[in-house]
Protein backbone atom coordinates (compact mmCIF):
# COMPACT_ATOMS: atom_id res chain seq x y z
CA UNK A 1 0.00 0.00 0.00
CA UNK A 2 1.09 3.41 -0.57
CA UNK A 3 1.29 6.13 1.90
CA UNK A 4 -1.31 7.86 0.23
CA UNK A 5 -3.77 4.97 0.36
CA UNK A 6 -3.14 4.28 3.88
CA UNK A 7 -3.61 7.88 4.78
CA UNK A 8 -6.52 8.25 3.24
CA UNK A 9 -7.85 4.50 4.76
CA UNK A 10 -7.44 5.85 7.56
CA UNK A 11 -9.37 9.34 7.52
CA UNK A 12 -12.09 6.83 6.16
CA UNK A 13 -12.02 4.96 9.03
CA UNK A 14 -11.82 7.63 11.93
CA UNK A 15 -13.36 10.25 10.45
CA UNK A 16 -16.67 11.42 12.16
CA UNK A 17 -18.89 12.15 9.72
CA UNK A 18 -20.12 16.17 10.29
CA UNK A 19 -23.68 16.69 9.79
CA UNK A 20 -25.70 19.77 9.98
CA UNK A 21 -26.40 20.98 14.16
CA UNK A 22 -30.32 20.87 12.98
CA UNK A 23 -29.30 17.06 11.88
CA UNK A 24 -27.73 15.91 15.31
CA UNK A 25 -29.99 13.69 17.66
CA UNK A 26 -31.50 15.62 20.74
CA UNK A 27 -32.83 12.20 22.02
CA UNK A 28 -36.41 13.69 22.68
CA UNK A 29 -38.78 11.73 21.22
CA UNK A 30 -42.31 12.99 20.66
CA UNK A 31 -45.23 11.23 18.65
CA UNK A 32 -42.46 9.11 16.99
CA UNK A 33 -40.36 11.52 16.00
CA UNK A 34 -36.94 13.35 17.70
CA UNK A 35 -36.86 16.40 18.06
CA UNK A 36 -34.39 18.52 15.89
CA UNK A 37 -31.79 21.27 17.38
CA UNK A 38 -33.67 23.65 16.16
CA UNK A 39 -37.36 22.40 17.24
CA UNK A 40 -35.33 22.38 20.99
CA UNK A 41 -34.18 25.67 20.92
CA UNK A 42 -37.72 26.81 20.19
CA UNK A 43 -39.33 24.91 23.36
CA UNK A 44 -36.24 26.27 25.52
CA UNK A 45 -37.12 30.12 24.08
CA UNK A 46 -41.00 29.35 24.74
CA UNK A 47 -40.64 27.71 28.01
CA UNK A 48 -37.38 28.22 29.56
CA UNK A 49 -37.18 24.36 29.78
CA UNK A 50 -36.28 21.56 27.79
CA UNK A 51 -37.49 17.66 28.38
CA UNK A 52 -35.02 15.10 29.25
CA UNK A 53 -33.85 12.69 26.55
CA UNK A 54 -36.72 10.45 26.38
CA UNK A 55 -40.03 9.13 24.18
CA UNK A 56 -43.00 11.66 24.91
CA UNK A 57 -46.52 11.76 23.52
CA UNK A 58 -48.08 15.68 22.89
CA UNK A 59 -51.59 16.40 21.84
CA UNK A 60 -51.47 19.35 19.69
CA UNK A 61 -55.58 19.87 20.15
CA UNK A 62 -55.67 20.35 24.01
CA UNK A 63 -51.81 20.79 24.82
CA UNK A 64 -51.94 17.83 26.84
CA UNK A 65 -48.27 15.88 27.45
CA UNK A 66 -47.01 12.65 28.74
CA UNK A 67 -44.25 10.35 29.48
CA UNK A 68 -44.85 7.41 26.42
CA UNK A 69 -46.95 4.21 28.00
CA UNK A 70 -48.28 6.63 31.01
CA UNK A 71 -51.33 9.13 31.66
CA UNK A 72 -51.08 12.61 31.43
CA UNK A 73 -47.94 14.49 33.18
CA UNK A 74 -49.02 18.20 32.39
CA UNK A 75 -50.54 20.74 29.97
CA UNK A 76 -48.55 23.21 27.59
CA UNK A 77 -49.70 25.31 24.85
CA UNK A 78 -51.87 23.70 22.25
CA UNK A 79 -50.77 23.86 18.43
CA UNK A 80 -47.38 22.72 17.98
CA UNK A 81 -46.47 21.09 15.36
CA UNK A 82 -44.71 17.71 16.88
CA UNK A 83 -47.27 15.02 14.68
CA UNK A 84 -50.24 13.05 15.46
CA UNK A 85 -50.49 11.46 18.67
CA UNK A 86 -51.31 7.45 18.76
CA UNK A 87 -54.26 6.22 19.96
CA UNK A 88 -52.48 3.72 22.28
CA UNK A 89 -49.55 6.59 23.31
CA UNK A 90 -50.93 6.09 27.01
CA UNK A 91 -51.64 2.42 26.68
CA UNK A 92 -55.25 2.93 27.46
CA UNK A 93 -57.24 0.14 28.09
CA UNK A 94 -60.88 2.24 28.74
CA UNK A 95 -62.47 2.99 26.05
CA UNK A 96 -62.42 6.53 26.71
CA UNK A 97 -60.82 8.44 23.84
CA UNK A 98 -59.91 12.23 23.57
CA UNK A 99 -58.65 13.68 20.65
CA UNK A 100 -57.61 10.32 19.68
CA UNK A 101 -55.68 8.86 22.09
CA UNK A 102 -57.06 6.28 24.31
CA UNK A 103 -57.13 6.82 28.11
CA UNK A 104 -55.54 4.87 30.82
CA UNK A 105 -57.12 3.96 34.27
CA UNK A 106 -55.71 6.70 36.09
CA UNK A 107 -56.56 9.45 34.06
CA UNK A 108 -60.37 8.19 33.69
CA UNK A 109 -60.31 7.74 37.23
CA UNK A 110 -58.76 11.12 37.61
CA UNK A 111 -61.67 12.49 35.70
CA UNK A 112 -64.58 10.83 37.78
CA UNK A 113 -62.97 12.08 40.95
CA UNK A 114 -63.02 15.52 39.11
CA UNK A 115 -66.30 15.89 37.73
CA UNK A 116 -68.02 12.90 39.07
CA UNK A 117 -68.56 10.63 35.70
CA UNK A 118 -66.36 9.59 32.82
CA UNK A 119 -68.23 8.52 29.82
CA UNK A 120 -66.50 5.50 26.96
CA UNK A 121 -67.01 6.94 23.83
CA UNK A 122 -64.65 9.29 21.35
CA UNK A 123 -64.73 12.84 22.60
CA UNK A 124 -62.75 16.26 21.37
CA UNK A 125 -60.90 18.99 23.52
CA UNK A 126 -59.85 22.15 23.17
CA UNK A 127 -57.10 23.23 24.62
CA UNK A 128 -57.18 26.65 23.63
CA UNK A 129 -60.77 27.39 24.77
CA UNK A 130 -61.93 24.64 27.31
CA UNK A 131 -64.95 23.11 25.08
CA UNK A 132 -65.53 20.05 24.85
CA UNK A 133 -67.74 17.58 22.67
CA UNK A 134 -68.35 14.17 20.65
CA UNK A 135 -66.23 13.29 17.79
CA UNK A 136 -67.43 14.01 14.47
CA UNK A 137 -69.96 16.53 16.14
CA UNK A 138 -68.39 20.26 16.20
CA UNK A 139 -71.27 21.64 18.92
CA UNK A 140 -69.53 21.60 22.26
CA UNK A 141 -71.02 19.69 24.96
CA UNK A 142 -70.00 21.90 27.80
CA UNK A 143 -67.18 23.58 29.00
CA UNK A 144 -63.99 22.30 30.93
CA UNK A 145 -63.09 25.94 32.45
CA UNK A 146 -66.67 26.54 33.76
CA UNK A 147 -66.58 23.00 35.08
CA UNK A 148 -63.57 23.98 37.25
CA UNK A 149 -64.76 27.11 38.61
CA UNK A 150 -68.02 25.85 39.19
CA UNK A 151 -65.86 23.13 41.27
CA UNK A 152 -63.66 25.59 43.60
CA UNK A 153 -62.94 28.45 41.85
CA UNK A 154 -62.95 31.69 44.19
CA UNK A 155 -62.57 35.09 43.49
CA UNK A 156 -63.29 35.65 39.78
CA UNK A 157 -60.28 33.22 39.10
CA UNK A 158 -59.85 29.90 37.57
CA UNK A 159 -58.63 27.23 40.20
CA UNK A 160 -59.05 23.92 40.05
CA UNK A 161 -58.13 20.77 41.65
CA UNK A 162 -57.84 17.03 41.27
CA UNK A 163 -55.96 14.80 43.91
CA UNK A 164 -53.08 14.45 41.88
CA UNK A 165 -53.07 18.26 39.89
CA UNK A 166 -54.02 21.65 40.38
CA UNK A 167 -54.04 24.72 37.89
CA UNK A 168 -54.94 28.45 37.84
CA UNK A 169 -55.48 31.15 35.70
CA UNK A 170 -55.80 34.68 36.75
CA UNK A 171 -54.96 38.59 35.95
CA UNK A 172 -52.32 37.38 32.93
CA UNK A 173 -50.78 34.02 34.60
CA UNK A 174 -51.62 30.45 34.30
CA UNK A 175 -50.28 27.07 35.26
CA UNK A 176 -50.92 23.58 35.80
CA UNK A 177 -48.83 21.35 38.16
CA UNK A 178 -49.49 17.86 37.57
CA UNK A 179 -47.62 14.82 38.97
CA UNK A 180 -45.05 17.10 40.50
CA UNK A 181 -44.57 18.97 37.14
CA UNK A 182 -45.14 22.72 36.84
CA UNK A 183 -45.72 24.53 33.78
CA UNK A 184 -46.21 28.16 33.77
CA UNK A 185 -47.86 30.63 31.17
CA UNK A 186 -47.95 34.42 30.99
CA UNK A 187 -46.64 36.18 34.01
CA UNK A 188 -46.42 32.56 36.07
CA UNK A 189 -42.91 31.80 34.13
Amino acid sequence: MTPRVVILTLVALFAVPVMPADAQGTGIVINGRELTASQTQAIQALYRYVPPPGRYWYDTFSGAWGVEGRGTSGFILPGHALGAVRPDASRGNTGVFINGRELNMAEALAIQNAFGAVYRGRWWLDGRTGYWGAEGNPSPLGNLHAAMRMQGGQDGDNFWSTSNAAGNSSGGCGYVNAGGTFVGTGSCR
